[in-house]
C-alpha cells in the first residue's frame, strides 16, 4: 500500500500480515493526527471537468527540498509536484520570493530555483539554519517549503529501523512510527539535531536512503506525511517449533529450558534472521536484492516486554560499527546512546575519587550526568572530551584554549556553555578549556572544563544548569571527577600540582571563568 507502513511475516511475502497508515500493524492507528498534511480536502464549485472532480490535490515536498553549503554550492534546483488532481485541481503559480538566506524563483511549472544570498555571510563557523518558504498555489492556497544552509558540509549518516515483533508483543505498542520519526528527525531535541548540534554541523543523519517511496523500506506514520517517514522493515520473529510468529512467553519459557541459543544469547540470532530475511526477500531502487550494509546504522528494535521477560537487554551496539539492539522508549537516550558507540564513542562514567577508574563505590561507567554516552534521563550532550575525540573542533581551533602546565603560574579563562550550539556561540570567546595535567592523579594528561546551562537542544533535562563540571578522557571514556556547583567551588590534583576554581559565572553571556593555579610540587 503506497504511504503505508508495509509489514510481511518471515514465512513468505504472499501472507501479508498487515499494511497500515498508523504506524502500527494489525489495521490499528497508534498516532495522532497532525494539522496540515499538504491535502486540499474542500469542496470546488468550478464547473470545469467531469461531474465527479472535487478540486483536491496533495502536496508532499522533501524536507529539506535541497542542503546548501555556503561558499560550496549555494545554488540549488529542482521540480514541485502536485499529486492525485483533477480537472478542478489548482495549479502553481509563478514567483519570486526573496527568503531570508537566498532567492527562491517558482515557475508555472513547479520548477524551482534557489541562490543563496550575502545574508550568509553573518553566519557563525559549523552553524545550520533553514530557510523556509511560503508559495501561493492558483487557488490561494498557501504551503510552506524548507531549504536547509549549512556553514560546513555534514557527513549525512544513513539509518534504518528493524522492528522485532512477537505475536502478542509488537514494536509499535510501545513506539509508533510517528513517534520514531519525531525522536529521530522532527524533535527540537531530534537525534538529528542533537548530533548537528554536538557535532558543530559536521554530522547529521539522513532520513531516507532512496527516495523512492514506493519501496518496501519506505515507511509512513501518516499515509503521504513525509515528515512521518523513516526508512524501515518489520520482522515477525518465526517460532520455529510450533510454527506461526513466536510468542514471548515460549521464548521465555525455552530460554529456561532449552539449549538453542537464540533464546538466551540477547536478540543476536533474532538479528541475524532479520537481516537475512530482508536481505533475501526484498528489493532495492535498483532492483537488487536489499542490502543492509547500505545503511550506516542498522538499529533493531524489540518491544519492551521482550526486555521484561529478560529475552534482550536495555541496548547493545557494536563501537565503530554499523548495528545496535534497543529496547523500544519514548526517550531518544537509549538509541543515541547506542549510535554513539557505532560512531566510536565509549561511555562517560563518574571517577568521583579520580584514580583513573569507575570501579569503586557510588562509581559507574554511565555517571556523567546529562551525557549521552552515560545513562542520565533525557541527556543530549557528548561533552568537550567526546567532542575532541571526535575531531569536532579540529575545524574551529578558536572554540577551544589549552592552559598548559607551568608552576608558579595563574591563569584565569572565560569559558562559553558546552551547551551552545554554533550558531550561538562568540567567536570571541573558546567553549572547550582543555587544562594540561602531567603526573594526574588519573593518568591522563588533561582535564576538560565545561560550563553548563539549561537548553531545549542539549539540555533538556537541565543537567548541571550553571555548574562546572570537569572531565579526563581515557581512549574514548570521558569520566566525570568534579562537579563545581558555585563559584568559590575548587578542584584540586595534588599529584599534578593544579587547581581549578570557579570564580564566576555570567548569564547574560551563558559563560563562566574559571581559574587555574599551577603550584611547584
Amino acid at each position: 500500500m503506497h504511504g503505508s507502513l508495509k509489514i510481511f511475516t518471515a514465512f513468505t511475502l504472499s501472507a501479508l500480515l498487515a499494511a497500515c497508515s498508523g504506524g502500527s500493524s494489525g489495521g490499528k492507528s497508534t498516532d495522532t493526527p497532525q494539522a496540515d498534511t499538504g491535502t486540499n480536502t474542500g469542496s470546488d464549485t468550478g464547473t470545469n471537468g467531469g461531474s465527479n472532480d472535487t478540486g483536491e490535490y496533495t502536496f508532499n515536498p522533501d524536507s529539506p527540498l535541497a542542503t546548501l553549503v555556503v561558499g560550496t554550492s549555494e545554488y540549488a534546483e529542482g521540480t514541485l509536484k502536485l499529486e492525485n488532481t483533477d480537472s478542478k485541481s489548482p495549479t502553481f503559480q509563478a514567483a519570486t520570493i526573496e527568503g531570508q538566506y537566498g532567492h527562491f524563483k517558482l515557475y508555472d511549472s513547479g520548477n524551482w530555483e534557489y541562490q543563496l544570498n550575502t545574508t550568509t555571510n553573518s553566519l557563525n563557523n559549523g552553524q545550520s539554519v533553514e530557510d523556509i518558504i511560503t508559495i501561493q498555489l492558483t487557488n490561494g492556497d498557501q504551503h510552506s517549503v524548507t531549504l536547509a544552509i549549512q556553514t560546513i558540509a555534514a557527513t549525512e549518516s544513513s539509518i534504518v529501523f528493524i522492528l522485532m515483533n512477537f505475536s502478542d508483543a509488537e514494536v509499535t505498542d510501545d513506539l509508533s512510527i510517528s513517534q520514531l520519526a519525531n525522536m529521530t528527525f522532527n524533535d527540537t531535541d531530534s537525534l538529528d539535531n542533537t548530533y548537528k548540534e554536538n557535532s558543530l554541523g559536521q554530522l547529521k543523519f539522513q532520513r531516507h536512503l532512496s527516495n523512492d517511496q514506493a519501496l518496501a523500506q519506505y515507511c509512513y506514520g501518516e499515509a503521504e506525511n513525509e515528515n512521518s517517514s523513516i526508512d524501515c522493515f518489520v520482522y515477525s520473529i518465526p517460532d520455529n517449533q510450533n510454527g506461526g510468529v513466536l510468542s514471548i512467553g515460549n521464548a521465555q519459557n525455552r530460554a529456561a529450558s532449552s539449549n538453542d541459543g537464540q533464546y538466551s544469547d540477547g536478540g543476536y540470532t533474532w538479528r541475524d534472521n532479520a537481516t537475512n530475511w530482508i536481505e533475501n526477500n526484498f528489493r532495492d531502487s535498483n532492483n537488487r536484492p536489499v542490502d543492509l550494509s547500505n545503511w550506516r546504522h542498522r538499529v533493531y528494535i524489540f518491544p519492551k516486554t521482550a526486555n521484561n521477560a529478560g529475552l534482550v537487554g536495555t541496548g547493545v551496539a557494536s563501537v565503530r560499527g554499523s548495528w545496535s539492539i534497543i529496547t523500544a522508549d519514548s526517550d531518544q537516550l537509549i538509541m543515541g546512546h547506542e549510535l554513539g558507540h557505532n560512531i566510536g564513542l565509549s561511555h562517560a562514567g563518574n571517577d568521583d575519587n579520580n584514580d583513573g577508574d569507575t570501579n569503586d563505590r557510588g562509581e559507574s561507567e554511565y555517571g556523567a550526568g546529562g551525557a549521552f554516552m552515560g545513562n542520565s534521563w533525557e541527556s543530549r550532550l557528548f561533552g568537550s572530551a567526546h567532542r575532541e575525540y571526535m575531531g569536532w573542533y579540529d575545524s574551529f581551533p578558536g572554540y577551544a584554549t589549552t592552559v598548559e602546565q607551568s608552576f608558579n603560574t595563574t591563569s584565569e579563562v572565560e569559558i562559553q556553555a558546552v551547551e551552545l550550539t554554533a550558531g550561538e556561540l562568540s567567536g570571541s570567546q573558546p567553549q572547550l578549556l582543555k587544562v594540561q595535567s602531567n603526573g594526574s592523579s588519573n593518568g591522563e594528561d588533561y582535564y576538560y572544563v565545561e560550563y553548563h546551562i539549561a537548553h531545549k537542544i542539549l539540555n533538556p533535562r537541565s543537567h548541571h544548569a550553571n555548574m562546572v563540571t570537569i572531565h579526563y578522557l581515557s581512549g574514548g571514556t570521558a569520566n566525570q571527577v568534579a562537579t563545581l556547583e558555585a563559584p568559590g567551588d575548587s578542584f584540586t590534583d595534588t599529584a599534578a600540582g593544579v587547581t581549578m576554581e570557579f570564580k564566576s559565572r555570567n548569564s547574560d553571556k551563558s559563560s563562566a571563568t574559571i581559574s587555574v593555579n599551577y603550584t611547584n610540587q
